[in-house]
């Protein structure tokens, strides 16, 4: 989770599904094979991502540190908060993020933004094909309809989980056959948030998002993996941009327990609104605490406060 930096939130998902946050897209010389013929699989015991997407209904995208990921946007919702019209790219979603940890198995993790009457639809399709749930929250403050957040994890057959994924997703509104989506390039001075923030920013659904690792290496003791940074292990900033250099910012600081005091005083030096501190995991080492904000106004006003946050955490000023 070091070097130059990684420019995330998951930097950069393929805008062709909607995707998020996250990094350049990579290809896999296992996934390479597969799509010219050659031999499906580099070695016996390999996770056939092929598979793998065909069970969760849509070809997974391969990103950085090997992550494979499908993700899902809620365009069925109209959602606003605190007066804004959200874009459904501020993870209003569905997503899940694959890593392997061995032959044939793999660790998944992910959320998904759900109304009220899906949430115990949706938990019973998960708990009912192995998918345990880690989480149960709110991301932002004042939105309507009322949305909660449901995080998950699962360790073992990729298939299998992907299977359960698609029956839990299939009891929601998600349009499970999302066509592509193009939208407008990013109305804000990106180069000049890039040089606030200390990262390159992704343009993600019309939305701005930063995918800052975390300093320390973060293990999921079940799994027995150094998580991916793109895997629950970096903070996501977000900006909708508003008009006239304006923005609203959401997303979640994820910070250990003595860096939690320290962030929430930089960002309410500054205004912020603090939504929630909670987790969004169970096993993981050391133990991450997730902190969502909101705020609109000047979108590079914005970006200092935000940074001064990043500040609190020790994220590297690049």
């Amino acid at each position: 989770m070091t070097g130059p930096c990684p420019q995330r939130i998951r930097a950069s998902r393929a805008s062709a599904h909607g995707f998020r946050r996250r990094a350049p897209i990579l290809a896999t010389a296992a996934a390479v094979l597969a799509m010219t013929g050659g031999p499906a699989l580099a070695k016996a015991g390999d996770v056939d991502w092929n598979a793998v997407g065909r069970a969760i209904g849509r070809p997974l995208q391969t990103e950085a540190g090997d992550v494979h990921t499908a993700e899902w946007l809620r365009t069925d919702l109209r959602v606003v908060n605190a007066g804004v019209r959200e874009n459904p790219g501020m993870e209003l979603n569905a997503e899940a993020s694959f890593h392997r940890t061995g032959p044939g198995k793999a660790l998944m993790i992910g959320e998904v933004t759900l109304k009220s009457s899906e949430v115990s639809k949706v938990a019973d399709a998960l708990r009912q094909g192995g998918v345990e749930i880690t989480a149960l929250h709110k991301h932002i403050q004042d939105e309507t309809p009322r949305l909660w957040w449901m995080h998950y994890w699962a360790l073992g057959d990729p298939v299998r989980i992907a299977r359960t994924m698609h029956t839990a997703l299939a009891r929601t509104g998600i349009p499970l056959n999302q066509p592509e989506t193009t939208e407008p390039p990013v109305a804000l001075d990106t180069a000049a948030l890039d040089r606030v923030i200390g990262a390159k920013g992704e343009d993600e659904n019309g939305v701005l998002q930063y995918h800052i690792p975390v300093a320390q290496k973060v293990t999921d003791t079940r799994a027995h993996i150094t998580l991916p940074y793109l895997m629950e292990a970096s903070t996501l900033l977000m900006f909708q941009p508003l008009g006239g250099g304006r923005a609203a910012v959401n997303g979640d600081f994820t910070m250990t327990a003595d860096q939690v005091n320290p962030v929430i005083n930089a960002l309410r030096s500054h205004g912020m609104t603090i939504v929630e501190l909670h987790n969004h995991m169970l096993y993981e080492q050391p133990r991450l605490f997730y902190m969502h904000f909101w705020k609109t106004g000047n979108a590079i006003e914005l970006a200092r406060a935000l940074r001064a946050g990043l500040d609190q955490v020790h994220a590297p000023h690049h």
